[in-house]
């Protein structure tokens, strides 16, 4: 059986860190994610394009929120700021496999290994691998490449899993969060970088 398809529609934006604290709030106040949806506080998203731009990112954010379970969404609302880069990052993995298997394969791997220096060929190598069984990723323009790995390497440094040097970091996670992540073995502390 083939895997899923690779979903690759992450090219605008990038952690969106605070808009996803804020409509975690909502979620764990008892909010469905339609009403969620619905009922983000205004101010929230900002975005050039207008409205259509606004709609596009706020259901990119209940997106990859909404794979998130119950307990992760409270603690996404009420826990700090290390923990929060951290669950945005694993919410964004979630939602798109190239991106968890750049955490598994190539961040923690130089983490390990010792080798902490992540370069943009790091990424573009991986798709090279993926190409080969996945027609989705083979078809790839040069430019959407490029802009996949750009929004990548922003993610990880809004998630501060890469510093201003380009090297892979182990985030301090609480104890919390490490147990929580810790009961899903497969997508939870393998996202991130030291965790597992």
């Amino acid at each position: 059986m083939r895997p899923a398809r690779y979903t690759l529609s992450f090219t605008v934006g990038g952690l969106f860190l605070f808009e996803g604290i804020e409509l975690a709030r909502l979620r764990a106040a008892g909010a469905s994610w339609e009403e969620v949806r619905q009922d983000a506080p205004a101010g929230v998203f900002v975005a050039k394009g207008g409205a259509s731009s606004v709609k596009r990112i706020r259901n990119e954010v209940v997106g990859r929120l909404s794979l998130l379970n119950d307990a992760e969404i409270g603690h996404l609302a009420t826990g700090g700021m290390t923990d929060a880069r951290a669950l945005m990052w694993v919410a964004a993995c979630r939602k798109y496999r190239i991106l968890a298997e750049f955490a598994d394969e190539v961040l923690d791997e130089r983490l390990r290994t010792y080798q902490p220096e992540i370069r943009v060929t790091d990424f573009d190598a991986l798709l090279d691998v993926k190409a080969l069984n996945a027609e989705e990723i083979a078809r790839l323009a040069p430019s959407t490449r490029a802009r996949l790995r750009s929004v990548a390497f922003r993610m990880l440094r809004e998630a501060e899993l890469l510093d201003a040097q380009s090297r892979v970091c182990a985030l301090p996670l609480s104890t919390v969060l490490r147990d929580l992540l810790g009961l899903d073995r497969r997508s939870g502390l393998d996202l991130i970088p030291g965790g597992g």
